[in-house]
């Protein structure tokens, strides 16, 4: 009688849907392969350019720049007249705008570029055999190693703006690790969705624009309820929002002066929405692994 045998460790049997455990031993085993396309990635982006990796320093300054024009500068000149109390932006606007804008930037590269990494590497996927969630792994580690020059930002604007630098800054990385598991859990549903249905490449634009202003990153939630308590019900509703979550609890220990309503609420859901997204998009992608790469 043949002796069954199993495929070499770092392989995935074509044709099968993985075990769990043998794929994520075959991710573990392709760790530096993963981490080779996240700094090609990087390395080649902005290549073109004259400023080139400057780049990645300028766009966020930009972007901040733009957004408190509108909402800090023009938006002041036409509520002069309105009690700061009632003011949905709180007193260091800069800072919490700052911040908010990093932070769902971030998430949003990550999980829109999980989103192109099946259908853009086709001829990868066709010429070498591994497992297919690196691409999207990677993108995340992309995403996570581009991040430093935000971090920049935004610590530049703690120190700029009378925040400064204190211990609770400490607790940000707990923070980043687990929205960074949230974001790779979201690029596999997105890798999977788009190699699926090509369309999403053009919806996703959208569905994080509107994400965008329903996250708070502009705005106070709390402040508003505060002045508004018939709408104290929206606090809860927006723990639902992974996005809000992340990006409040990074303001909670980026900025001195931010205070939430309930820091364990954010805690759970932090938590809650990481477990979801990680466990339910490794699962949800690796069962299509056989189809990726061969439409």
């Amino acid at each position: 009688m043949a002796q069954r045998t199993s495929p070499p460790r770092g392989l995935i049997p074509l044709g099968g849907k993985p075990r769990a455990r043998d794929y994520l031993r075959a991710l573990w085993a392709r760790r530096q392969f993963a981490v080779n396309l996240a700094t090609g990635q990087l390395r080649g982006e902005h290549m073109d350019t004259v400023l080139g990796s400057l780049w990645k320093l300028i766009n966020p300054i930009l972007l901040i720049g733009i957004y408190y024009f509108i909402f800090g500068v023009l938006l002041d000149a036409g509520t002069a007249n309105v009690d700061p109390a009632e003011d949905v932006r709180p007193p260091n606007y800069i800072a919490f705008l700052t911040v908010g804008v990093m932070i769902y930037g971030y998430m949003q590269r990550t999980i829109s570029g999980g989103a192109s990494s099946i259908v853009n590497n086709v001829g990868l996927l066709r010429s070498l055999q591994f497992p297919r969630a690196i691409l999207p792994l990677s993108v995340a580690i992309k995403e996570a190693i581009g991040f430093w020059p935000s971090l920049l930002v935004i610590l530049a604007t703690m120190v700029l703006t009378g925040e400064g630098l204190y211990l609770g800054m400490l607790v940000f990385p707990v923070v980043f690790v687990l929205m960074t598991l949230f974001d790779i859990g979201g690029a596999m549903v997105t890798a999977r969705l788009t190699d699926t249905v090509r369309d999403m490449r053009n919806l996703l634009p959208f569905v994080f624009r509107l994400g965008f202003y329903l996250s708070g990153v502009l705005y106070d939630i709390t402040r508003f309820t505060d002045n508004a308590p018939d709408w104290r019900w929206l606090e809860p509703v927006f723990l639902l929002n992974p996005f809000y979550v992340f990006i409040s609890l990074s303001r909670e220990y980026l900025m001195h002066s931010h205070g939430h309503f309930d820091l364990t609420w954010l805690w759970v859901s932090a938590l809650a929405w990481t477990s979801v997204a990680l466990v339910g998009g490794f699962f949800f992608f690796t069962s299509a692994e056989k189809r990726y790469g061969r439409g």
